[in-house]
């Protein structure tokens, strides 16, 4: 598993109380809602020094694809 798909799955399972994430499971369909999805985002920003949003997360609800997005984006110092 690539290194961002590793860190983003491990964030995933610590919101959603879980030993780990199936990577093209939908985040909804592990048990997630709305108030995990606030501490989800909050996560991500924290832990990755990313910026990302709630609209992001609802958009790439997968470990696949959030990780897909966030490759996606130009590179930032927090990256490098």
């Amino acid at each position: 598993m690539p290194v961002r798909e590793q860190q983003v799955s491990e964030i995933w399972a610590e919101v959603l109380a879980l030993p780990e994430v199936d990577v093209d499971a939908n985040f909804y369909d592990l048990g997630g809602h709305s108030l995990l999805l606030i501490d989800l985002v909050g996560r991500l920003n924290q832990k990755l020094g990313i910026e990302t949003d709630i609209v992001t997360v609802l958009e790439h609800p997968t470990v696949v694809d959030f990780t897909a997005h966030w490759n996606s984006l130009p590179a930032t110092d927090a990256d490098r």
